[in-house]
């Protein structure tokens, strides 16, 4: 094919959207790529295909450029496509590079580096050369960087003293000034298009919410209320975007009066989205138009017919069972890791099979562990480290791993207090200091593969706040749309479910009655309350 041929079909493909893109990364197929999508058409585009992982995509102003952050060659490095579709890469370290944040000129480039052993602000022109550290005397993490829309300041994230705060800096004189000085963590700046304002996240033991400062007069004020939204991004309309997350999954939406009393608007999801955004007036990049459907999380599920149980080789574990159903996706999940961080994390298990007959003070009766759909991690504090989540007023946990290789080849710097475990039993814990180094989500990695965390456990008799027993940071299940009646009827005959699981014996066995029918428990007609309501 000639050059000229080439770029007719090229140009054929051309998406050319002259009204707000927001650009993100979402997981689909198996793989994270970079998506736009039309703020008030709901026209979606996909814009990257490798089999690596894509993400942080920056928009140049005038919408002909990409940037973004790429594993396609071994490590987080920073890449640009044109108008062609072309990719070429802008950084060459082996340590960490990402997040890209084009100046409003789109002559120059600030991007994250751990290439000088701690996580800082760099900056490089728009085609990569000259690159610099802008936060050299910081030893700790400086992160996130965002243009102000006169080009004049960068501001951006640090934890150099301790918590988080956002700092502004002139990327030409290294004039630094401390924005936000509370004692709970901000992050993820974002200016408004007129410069006047910043929006940002405010996170306090695990609620996050979208703030937005008035400049002048440093006063701020909160704009969602949820308590588990991040990532926020202006439109160039003044219109703010931001990543609402949930148990089932993130909702991309739109705060279309920000700072007026209104419900913001659901622009797509729920999906798997990861932050941070990035917002546009205009799009002409080559890219396919998909259906926003595309993006949403199934919901029904090809059951794989395997019955029974099946051993796990290789595992140590007191009963290293698994439902067939499940054990090649524990497998894949285990070879995974294996390779990403160079040491067999899931050759030890704390817990896998129960049998169906297991009961003791605070075991559920309705386990996923009985349906050989379950498995309780061993971690300890050389492994890894959890941090603390709140979702639906419950607290859940992410459990980050340490990479076996400390050069960039493996995870990515943490961004998140880490929860000091030593302060329980007797206390609540605390969080603690963001140490440098490289670490693998695994929880994002057990979600991808279909596994499913569960949230602590929060009750008069049993709180994670006063037993350690109740963290269950280390469980995960995978239940592929299934009631937790229908797993165990992939393993037992259904006259050995009869004899254990009814209404009496739940009830008896302290299941709250309206939990007993989604566990998929027969439910006897005169127990059944509501549908002798609805008669």
């Amino acid at each position: 094919m000639n050059k000229t041929l080439a770029l007719i079909l090229a140009l054929s493909m051309l998406t050319s959207y002259q009204w707000p893109v927001i650009t993100f990364a979402a997981f689909k197929d198996g793989n994270w790529d970079i998506y736009a999508l039309g703020v008030d058409s709901g026209q979606l585009f996909r814009l990257t295909y490798h089999p690596a992982e894509d993400r942080d995509p920056a928009l140049s102003p005038d919408g002909k450029k990409l940037a973004f952050s790429s594993r396609r060659d071994g490590n987080w490095e920073i890449y640009l496509m044109d108008q062609e579709g072309d990719i070429v890469r802008l950084t060459f370290d082996t340590h960490y590079d990402g997040r890209p944040a084009w100046s409003p000129d789109g002559k120059r480039i600030a991007f994250e580096s751990t290439r000088a052993g701690d996580l800082d602000i760099w900056l490089m022109e728009a085609d990569g050369s000259n690159q610099r550290n802008l936060t050299p005397d910081s030893p700790y993490g400086d992160a996130e960087p965002a243009w102000s829309p006169n080009g004049h300041l960068i501001a951006f994230t640090s934890w150099r003293f301790g918590d988080k705060d956002i700092f502004l800096l002139d990327p030409d004189t290294g004039e630094l000034t401390q924005l936000t000085t509370e004692l709970t963590d901000e992050y993820s700046p974002s200016w408004s298009p007129d410069g006047k304002k910043l929006a940002f996240v405010r996170e306090e033991n695990g609620h996050k919410a979208v703030w937005v400062m008035e400049l002048e007069s440093k006063k701020a004020y909160r704009l969602s209320w949820l308590s588990a939204e991040d990532s926020p991004v202006w439109l160039p309309d003044g219109r703010l975007a931001f990543i609402s997350y949930r148990y089932d999954g993130e909702r991309l939406v739109l705060d279309e009066s920000p700072g007026k009393l209104s419900l913001p608007r659901m622009l797509l999801g729920p999906a798997f989205l990861r932050g941070n955004l990035g917002a546009a007036a205009v799009l002409r990049l080559p890219g396919d138009k998909l259906s926003p459907l595309t993006l949403s999380i199934p919901t029904s599920v090809q059951y794989s017919e395997s019955r029974g149980l099946e051993e796990l080789e290789g595992v140590d574990v007191y009963d290293a069972r698994l439902s067939s159903a499940v054990v090649e996706s524990f497998f894949a999940l285990r070879e995974r890791l294996r390779r990403e961080l160079g040491y067999d994390f899931l050759e030890r298990l704390w817990e896998a099979f129960r049998p169906v007959n297991f009961q003791s003070e605070q075991s559920d009766y309705t386990s996923w562990h009985k349906a050989g759909r379950a498995f309780d991690i061993y971690l300890d504090e050389k492994q890894g480290l959890i941090v603390r989540e709140e979702l639906g007023g419950e607290t859940r946990w992410r459990v980050y791993l340490k990479c076996a290789k400390r050069d960039g080849t493996c995870g990515e710097p943490l961004r998140h207090h880490p929860w000091e475990l030593s302060y329980i039993p007797g206390g609540k814990g605390k969080p603690g200091l963001i140490p440098n180094g490289y670490y693998v989500d695994f929880t994002e990695a057990a979600r991808e593969a279909g596994w499913e965390r569960i949230s602590a456990h929060q009750r008069p008799d049993f709180d994670w706040r006063w037993e350690y027993k109740a963290l269950e940071f280390w469980h995960y299940q995978k239940r592929d749309g299934l009631t937790w009646y229908e797993a165990m009827e992939q393993i037992y005959p259904a006259e050995e479910l009869k004899e254990f699981f009814s209404w009496e014996k739940a009830t008896a066995a302290g299941v709250p009655p309206h939990l007993i029918g989604p566990k998929g428990i027969e439910i006897p007609p005169d127990k059944a309350f509501w549908l002798k309501l609805k008669k």
